[in-house]
């Protein structure tokens, strides 16, 4: 994925927090999410959109890994909150 592209969660969820972990309802769909710690500070991260490098940067700083760890963790992610809508990667 290029470090350019803009990820911008999509608005249309109610979400709360439950133990330190999110849990998403798409109230049209009727859909729910729930994420694990790392992925609630990436969902949170995302309160403003962020170019992917930028989301990097956060999280390297946050946490003790590396940038290939990262991109190997984080892009897949991503990906998946794409195809069920929860976010726009655009650029």
């Amino acid at each position: 994925m290029s470090r350019t592209l803009v990820i911008r969660r999509n608005a249309e969820f109610m979400e709360a927090e439950v133990d330190g972990e999110l849990v998403a309802l798409h109230v049209d769909k009727g859909t729910c999410y729930g994420f694990n710690a790392t992925a609630t500070r990436i969902w949170n991260l995302l309160a403003e959109p962020k170019t992917l490098a930028e989301l990097h940067e956060a999280l390297m700083a946050e946490f003790e890994v590396d940038r290939a760890t990262c991109e190997r963790e984080v892009e897949p992610l991503l990906r998946d909150l794409e195809a069920d809508g929860l976010v726009a990667i655009e650029g």
